[in-house]
């Protein structure tokens, strides 16, 4: 843990996450409490933190998994959200904690992959993009399960290459990569479903563990299993409550179901899974072509670079694909080769057990590992000086995009619609004065 201080302690990178914080988290905080807050998904979600803070009730389950009517265990969302009232009551004061969570996970990733993975690539392109990449914005800013998730994917996945010893660069200590991977676990477990997807990359883990010997391997899993207590603990209640079925599943056990139709979506998997990486805005622009292009002719000023930077983000798939076949003399990057056909395959596989389709957000949290990639393919594609004269202007035409969203969804979509809402709820301690938990919430 030492080791871990002291890299972290010398004044250079002090000064650096200084400046950093103090302009990409109001960039990012801005763009979070503009962002959307009517749509059931995050209404409900912050309901969970309100509903906690009004009536003083211990959450006993967390976010709604509506094909299912279930809902996920354990304590950790509705307490992320409904704490920070208690601090500062007012609508706002969760999304000081989720960015303060996912600014400086952020930045424990970039300072990771800069230092110890891909050196060569430019500092301005790492730090801008690893702040504001489409996918990185439009879910680690504004209340939605799976902006919680992101801290707790970048934890693990930066824990696990520490295990695996064709990444070991001695950034953290071995043992305690174990325990912040089983922390990570139960910390995902109780936000979304996706938590499954983990369970092969810790088997791999546990792998070479064994390799190191017994003794090893017995630390490393007491190690892992303390971590999972930490954030585990939340669930306890919910096991002493409602027994250890709704732990295991809280009736989300029923969206596990042999899935065979979603066989023949391996080219989608792995093109979304890219998509993380990239520029893709789809998602955020509307929920189908009319309402794209509608948003563009509203945003006529920014059209340009917006269609600039999806014509790159559609040239930043290719290149990750076509980045797949090549050789480089890169130290780790057949092993990173082997991770991504890794994380395809979990992926693919585990879409042939679930009651839905794969859309992206539902693996969210292979977010860290995409990235990760993605930057092994960019810094050799970054050294000539035309090549960074085009990144510079798809980078500023990224943020002139995530200007026009902050606008458009302030605008129509964000709290500010009725911004009285929210806080007479809060203030009040009543939680009808924004809305109604769907009719199947456990909570009591």
């Amino acid at each position: 843990m030492r080791k871990l201080y002291n890299k972290f302690c010398d004044l250079k990178t002090w000064k650096k996450a200084s400046v950093l914080f103090l302009l990409f988290f109001t960039i990012r905080f801005i763009f979070g409490i503009c962002s959307e807050f009517w749509f059931d998904d995050e209404v409900q979600i912050y309901l969970i933190g309100v509903k906690f803070h009004a009536g003083g009730h211990w959450p006993f389950f967390g976010p709604d998994v509506i094909y299912t009517n279930s809902q996920i265990p354990g304590a950790l969302q509705g307490l992320l959200v409904g704490i920070p009232f208690y601090i500062l009551p007012i609508p706002e004061s969760p999304y000081i904690l989720l960015n303060l969570l996912s600014f400086f996970s952020l930045f424990l990733l970039g300072f990771y992959i800069k230092k110890y993975l891909t050196p060569a690539i430019p500092e301005w392109f790492l730090w801008v993009w690893i702040f504001t990449a489409p996918w990185v914005m439009n879910f680690s800013t504004h209340i939605v399960n799976p902006s919680y998730v992101l801290p707790a994917a970048i934890l693990f996945f930066v824990s696990f290459l520490e295990t695996i010893p064709a990444f070991r660069k001695n950034f953290l200590n071995y043992n305690l990569s174990f325990l912040f991977m089983g922390f990570s676990l139960l910390w995902i477990f109780q936000l979304h479903m996706s938590w499954i997807l983990l369970i092969p990359f810790i088997f791999v883990a546990f792998f070479y563990a064994l390799r190191k010997g017994v003794r090893r391997l017995s630390v490393s899993a007491l190690l892992f299993l303390a971590g999972c207590l930490i954030s585990g603990i939340f669930v306890i209640p919910t096991f002493l409550k409602f027994g250890f079925s709704s732990v295991s599943g809280g009736g989300t056990s029923s969206n596990v179901v042999l899935n065979l139709s979603n066989a023949a979506e391996i080219f989608n998997v792995i093109i979304r899974l890219l998509s993380l990486a990239s520029f893709e805005i789809s998602k955020f622009t509307g929920c189908n072509t009319k309402e794209r292009v509608q948003f563009l002719t509203e945003n006529i000023w920014a059209a340009p670079f917006i269609l600039f930077a999806i014509i790159i983000g559609f040239i930043q798939i290719f290149w990750m694909v076509f980045s797949f076949f090549r050789k480089y003399d890169i130290v780790e990057w057949k092993a990173i080769k082997k991770l991504m056909i890794f994380a395809i395959l979990v992926t693919f596989i585990s879409f042939l057990f679930s009651v839905k389709g794969p859309s992206t957000h539902t693996f969210y949290l292979m977010l860290p590992l995409m990235i990760i990639y993605s930057f092994y393919c960019w810094q050799r594609l970054l050294k000539p000086k035309w090549l960074k004269i085009i990144a510079v202007i798809f980078l500023f035409s990224n943020l002139m995009f995530h200007l026009s969203l902050t606008l458009h969804n302030y605008k129509f979509h964000s709290m500010y619609k009725n911004r009285k809402s929210p806080l007479e709820a809060i203030q009040t301690k009543n939680f009808y004065a924004l809305g109604n938990r769907r009719n199947f919430d456990k909570n009591q």
